[in-house]
């Protein structure tokens, strides 16, 4: 169960609710000197017009926003984890949460306490008080304590991971959370069990004042229970739901009643702490707790649920707000403070200095986001890539129709690239290729080891991305995951499950697919209906090629990728895949071939294209592939000697077949003309253009 992966379309929502979560604390921040009752220092600024409504607001954020920070986090991280595998993982983390949390903190805490000190200065009419005396142990972590929290979350999750695995080898305890997560959210229950653990810690509190929900620990570097344990639920709970098959559409289907749910608690809530808002013990303070549980639980699903039923689709708007959230959290509190500290003494009502202090951060953040951050190394550090700037967009449309299977998406080419550059490192594995694929043709890709080839192949699966160019499938992203849905994949180097048989692969490949083949189907067209009860791991290397195709072409894709789709298949078994590949193009599938058998090619290939040091150094069809090359081959039976003949003008080889002269030759018309005269008894005279393998290896040999 925990190998099925999440349909990817689902991941635009969720990552519309990170970037949410995120910008709803800038929000918050941007609210926190109109608070009423603020003492001096808390905020960099204490505002002369307070404002009880933000203040309610701001405690209605408080109480889920980091909580559903974490839960999607949670999810990301085990998907993460099962995507690069534990070094990967790692390594990713240092790199995106690590460094980041130690190079903001080394630049934004002197800013912090910079306008910590101007607001002071300025509430004090220039002569604040001193700072009272930390605590031992104390560190500012500011608004990064979440990055801190994330780390101790994955070393914490990641432990207890791997103590689950050695005692639950068969996953029958792991299989058996799974249902209960998933149940539990569709009863729903969950919404009401799962803020416990978090009540009890914060009814355990020796000072706890209501409005802070979960008290923030972002003064030490030493956990802090109520946070680990709050925060730690709701990361635990996202990785259990990316787990199971069907919570996330349990989550969806139940969306109303969990906002529901959220919205009545935290009506409570919020008039418990008018009335009282520093818990004293007794049973409002543990109705408090526990209601504040349901309250956290409810805004967690109902808007996760939400999205994933509004907002699954792509949208570049959308995506390009989650990816700039992450840089604009980690900026955003110097900009929010010193703004607080500029305005705390206006003489206008907080209805004007509020929004005014959201438009002018948001307006600095997000253009130096697009300008600082989203083209530069800064960018890829945070996001994984850089944008370059005035690349063209990729976005796919959304409101596109979607073609059917087996039918053209238009006249223009089923996937293309344009001006790509890939880089790894100092490495240019592509350096401005620009190639198409259209409807109904087999491109052949050959090179040598190193050319490109596996790169480009990346590209238009969407497993990487360019760092220059545009990459399109149907007309849009490759990420995008409709898209992706109408492709096959046949790689060389790919190993199944081995315990599963040919048919339960085919068929857990199908389920995958909108309009599949039935399974009965694909095995008699591939011709493994005879191995279809076996164990994959059992199979021979050609029959293990046999059951990949299959499994490829099972979706009835648009386009098939297929990476040297006949090493090890026998006479017999190489004859039956053409033969299916020529069918597949007679119904308007199109193919990407690579290949070193440069005969599969010759005989299957509408299109080569011929790739070099990352550069397409000849594209057309074999018989222009093989013009490119000024050589032909001339044979016949003749008393003349190979050794009489290597001497004349336009040869360049001469050898003998059996009984047959065999000239290699760049000026056959000279050399057919001096031969007939040379030998009146010339018989069976043939001459044929270059071989595909002689036009491939000539064209490596000139960009080598």
């Amino acid at each position: 169960m925990n190998n099925i992966p999440v349909p990817e379309n689902r991941l635009h929502a969720l990552d519309a609710v990170r970037g949410f979560a995120l910008l709803l604390g800038v929000a918050f921040h941007a609210a926190m000197s109109f608070l009423p009752g603020l003492p001096p220092g808390v905020w960099s600024m204490v505002d002369n017009s307070p404002s009880a409504f933000l203040g309610d607001a701001g405690f209605v954020a408080h109480c889920f926003r980091m909580s559903l920070f974490f839960f999607i986090a949670g999810f990301f991280g085990r998907l993460l984890y099962h995507k690069l595998g534990s070094r990967g993982f790692w390594a990713n983390r240092a790199m995106r949460i690590l460094l980041p949390l130690i190079v903001a903190w080394m630049i934004v805490a002197p800013l912090v306490f910079a306008i910590w000190g101007m607001g002071a200065s300025k509430m004090f009419n220039g002569a604040p008080p001193a700072a009272p005396p930390m605590p031992d142990g104390w560190f500012p972590l500011m608004h990064l304590w979440f990055l801190h929290q994330l780390l101790v979350l994955y070393v914490a999750v990641i432990a207890l991971r791997a103590v689950l695995v050695r005692l639950d080898p068969a996953q029958k305890l792991r299989n058996l959370i799974d249902r209960a997560v998933e149940g539990a959210i569709r009863v729903p229950i969950a919404v009401f069990v799962l803020g416990l653990p978090l009540a009890a810690t914060l009814m355990a509190l020796p000072f706890w004042i209501y409005w802070t929900g979960i008290p923030t620990p972002d003064h030490s570097l030493i956990p802090e229970v109520p946070a680990t344990v709050g925060f730690g639920t709701a990361f635990i709970v996202g990785w259990l739901v990316n787990r199971s098959k069907n919570s996330l559409a349990a989550i969806e289907s139940r969306w109303f009643v969990h906002l529901v749910l959220a919205v009545i608690a935290t009506g409570w809530l919020l008039h418990t702490t008018h009335v009282t808002p520093i818990a004293a013990p007794g049973l409002t303070r543990t109705l408090f707790a526990c209601i504040f549980g349901v309250a956290v639980w409810g805004w967690i699903f109902g808007l996760t649920g939400a999205a994933l039923r509004f907002l699954s689709n792509y949208n570049p708007v959308r995506r390009y707000i989650a990816d700039a959230s992450y840089w604009i959290y980690l900026a955003h509190l110097p900009v929010v403070a010193v703004l607080a500290v500029w305005v705390g003494q206006w003489p206008l009502h907080w209805g004007i200095k509020y929004p005014f202090i959201l438009v002018v951060s948001f307006a600095v953040l997000f253009l130096s986001y697009h300008y600082l951050v989203r083209p530069t190394f800064i960018g890829k550090v945070l996001n994984g890539r850089k944008h370059p700037r005035g690349r063209p967009p990729t976005s796919p449309s959304p409101s596109a129709p979607t073609p059917s299977p087996m039918t053209t998406g238009g006249s223009g080419p089923v996937a293309a690239m344009r001006g790509v550059v890939k880089k790894f490192g100092t490495t240019t594995a592509l350096s401005g290729i620009d190639i198409e694929l259209h409807r109904g043709e087999l491109l052949a890709v050959l090179g040598p080891n190193g050319a490109g080839k596996s790169t480009a192949i990346s590209l238009w699966l969407g497993l990487t991305e360019p760092d220059a160019g545009e990459v399109t499938l149907f007309g849009g992203s490759p990420l995008d995951v409709d898209r992706r849905r109408k492709l096959g994949v046949m790689m060389q180097d790919v190993e199944l499950v081995k315990e599963l048989h040919v048919r339960e692969l085919v068929a857990l490949a199908a389920s995958y697919y909108i309009d599949p083949m039935s399974v009965d189907e694909v095995l008699a067209l591939t011709g493994t209906t005879a191995i279809a009860n076996r164990q994959y791991g059992k199979l021979s290397g050609g029959q293990k090629r046999q059951a990949q195709f299959a499994v490829a072409i099972v979706g009835r894709p648009r386009v098939l990728f297929l990476d040297e789709p006949t090493v090890g298949l026998d006479v017999q078994a190489r004859e039956a895949l053409w033969s299916n590949i020529r069918a597949l193009l007679a119904k308007g599938c199109s193919i990407v071939l690579t290949t070193h058998y440069l005969e599969e090619a010759e005989s299957l290939a509408s299109r080569v294209a011929v790739l070099a040091k990352g550069r397409i150094v000849a594209s057309g069809s074999v018989d222009e592939m093989r013009a490119l090359v000024a050589r032909r081959q001339v044979s016949c039976e003749s008393t003349l000697t190979p050794e009489e003949l290597r001497g004349w003008t336009g040869v360049i080889e001469a050898t003998m077949d059996r009984a047959r002269l065999v000239i290699t030759t760049s000026d056959a018309e000279s050399v057919v003309r001096r031969l007939l005269a040379a030998d009146a008894n010339v018989r069976r005279l043939e001459v044929r253009e270059a071989k595909l393998s002689e036009a491939f290896t000539e064209l490596t040999k000139e960009a080598a």
